[in-house]
């Protein structure tokens, strides 16, 4: 029995080592194609759900499926994805599969990191974390500066890095890093526009902050944080009323070419879907959820549009949707997290969210690398200054003509 038992323990770390290795190749053939990656993670059974009596009804069945039990339905759905994070996943292990994208945007490619899914579904805590047990986002940063200081005493090579950080409220993009507004005043609305020099999306007049250290980076990113927008719903103590969104941007310039290279990384929460009568809000709440769930209707057109290979897709139906213009059917290499409650009474939100996610997969982006000659970076620079400046001298005649 003792023997038998050993080469049970032997076959199954064979296993497992055999998995990781499997998926190891698989991400980098996908990335190697642009497909857009989608990992699955679920979370462990809150409080008030054991409390409640509910049970478990989503389960991994190895790296890349996850079986959802329906027992209302008597069947299951098993649904697979590029990687599976089940409900004992540390921090540590979600970020070793996504340390290369961080190497990506060093390199001078457009990366994008987002989270989709129920309120409650752990999106925040997957992107962002704690203090004490860092998200995505910390540990990003602290790799990115890893990664510059090495480039850096090897020699040859100089960096510029610059962040920004906007949440989509309702209709409204609004800038983190900025002052509040005065009281009785509203926070301006920014514009999404494109750049021409380099054929990507920016947010028109955005603060960014240069930053030359992990710690500045980090400081910045709990400013943002703490501005934006949150309420407590009956599914949710601490529920994201907006989508929030940080981008760093690295400039890269080798010194025995003179080649230029952008890299980005934006690393997006969406706000969670939810129906009103669950999560039991009113007033403002109830309008803020009706937004949300609009914003992610939206981006769900986007998706369908983009599998379905039409022409015109539906970018400009959101501002949202605007803004992610680059991380869906664009140039950028794209992660998505879909993030999931493992709770019985949570089963069709859950199921939604996964037959999302599996659309999602089926999106391959035109990845490009951002690199170019000093004196074409520096024209593209000026051509950008040129039209960011024509469309300031636009807005006022515009809204001259809507008065007249």
């Amino acid at each position: 029995v003792d023997r038998i038992t050993a080469q049970y323990h032997q076959l199954e770390a064979q296993f497992i080592e055999e998995q990781k290795l499997r998926k190891k190749y698989h991400n980098q053939i996908q990335d190697m194609k642009g497909a857009i990656r989608v990992f699955a993670r679920f979370r462990p059974l809150g409080r008030s759900e054991r409390e409640a009596g509910d049970s478990v009804v989503l389960s991994q069945v190895d790296a890349f499926t996850v079986d959802l039990r329906r027992p209302d339905h008597k069947d299951s759905r098993n649904f697979q994805f590029d990687s599976v994070f089940g409900q004992g996943s540390t921090q540590d292990e979600v970020f070793t599969e996504c340390r290369d994208l961080v190497q990506s945007a060093v390199d001078g490619y457009n990366v994008t990191i987002f989270a989709y899914g129920q309120t409650g579904a752990g999106k925040t805590h997957t992107m962002y974390g704690s203090k004490e047990d860092p998200g995505l986002a910390p540990r990003s940063i602290q790799t990115l500066f890893d990664m510059i200081n090495r480039e850096t005493q090897r020699g040859g090579k100089t960096f510029k890095v610059k962040a920004y950080m906007v949440e989509v409220y309702k209709q409204d993009i609004l800038d983190l890093l900025t002052d509040p507004p005065q009281k009785g005043q509203k926070a301006p609305s920014l514009q999404v526009k494109k750049d021409v020099g380099r054929g990507i999306m920016y947010v028109e007049g955005v603060t960014e902050r240069p930053v030359s250290t992990p710690q500045e980076l980090k400081a910045l990113l709990v400013e943002g944080e703490r501005k934006r927008h949150v309420a407590a719903t009956k599914m949710n103590d601490c529920s994201s009323r907006s989508h929030l969104m940080l981008s760093i941007i690295i400039e890269c310039t080798v010194k025995d070419t003179e080649q230029v290279r952008y890299g980005k990384i934006t690393l997006c929460d969406l706000a969670g879907s939810e129906r009103p009568k669950k999560s039991e809000v009113s007033g403002e709440a109830l309008k803020e959820t009706i937004e949300i769930n609009k914003s992610l209707t939206c981006l769900g057109d986007v998706i369908e549009a983009l599998t379905k290979g039409d022409k015109s897709i539906p970018y400009r139906n959101h501002k949202l949707t605007m803004l992610m213009q680059d991380s869906l059917g664009g140039s950028a290499k794209t992660l998505m997290f879909v993030n999931c409650s493992p709770a019985r009474s949570n089963t069709e939100e859950t199921l939604m969210s996964l037959k999302w996610a599996s659309r999602a997969r089926q999106v391959t982006n035109d990845v490009k690398k951002n690199a170019d000659s000093k004196e074409v970076a520096r024209l593209k620079q000026v051509i950008t200054l040129m039209s960011q400046a024509q469309n300031v001298q636009e807005e006022p005649s515009e809204k001259k003509d809507m008065v007249s």
